[in-house]
């Protein structure tokens, strides 16, 4: 009988574990298995990575969005305690007496623009508002004042002359940062 010589590997049989061939137990990893791990791994992380990277970034978003809703609601609450023009006799310090409409800007002195506390009516801050910061993060804020009809309060078109004036002004405000914008709109009449 010839005998075969033994290489190191058997495979087990339960019911002849004499007759067959049996593996040895070797402990760790051969260098294809660790070569293969580190391949797969090394194309599985960076993909990780920027699927949680992006999910991070828009958990943010909320946020931000909340502020900027926060923040162009203070500076609507402070353009509708304002007169509704120059010229307008209802309201706080408003002076004057009610005469043809006002083209919507700021209407002399002593107005300046991107001054807040110079403003005295609705349609000055058309002028520009000033950039706010908010725990570090600038926002940038504009107001647009358009004449409306009292038929079509939402009409896209914006009258700013004071040849096509109503008694009604649109206001928009918009306060933005990065790609994220929050436009809050009301109107205010001449009553």
């Amino acid at each position: 009988m010839s005998k075969i010589q033994d290489s190191g590997f058997r495979i087990q049989d339960k019911r002849h574990p004499a007759s067959c061939i049996m593996h040895h137990d070797k402990s760790g990893f051969s260098l294809i298995e660790i070569i293969m791990i580190i391949l797969i791994v090394s194309i599985a992380i960076p993909g990780l990575l920027l699927m949680l990277g992006g999910e991070a970034g828009r958990g943010v978003e909320p946020e931000l969005r909340i502020t900027a809703t926060n923040i162009a609601q203070q500076l609507l609450d402070q353009i509708v305690t304002k007169c509704w023009d120059e010229t307008a006799v209802l309201g706080g310090a408003c002076t004057g007496s009610l005469i043809a409409y006002t083209a919507l800007e700021i209407d002399g002195a002593p107005e300046v623009a991107m001054s807040l506390t110079t403003y005295d009516d609705v349609d000055d801050y058309t002028a520009g508002v000033p950039a706010v910061t908010v725990n570090g993060i600038s926002y940038s804020r504009s107001v647009q004042a358009c004449y409306v009809p009292f038929d079509n309060l939402t009409t896209a078109t914006c009258n700013t002359t004071s040849a096509t004036g109503t008694d009604y002004k649109r206001i928009a405000v918009t306060v933005a940062r990065d790609n994220t914008s929050v436009t809050l709109t009301t109107v205010v009449t001449n009553y």
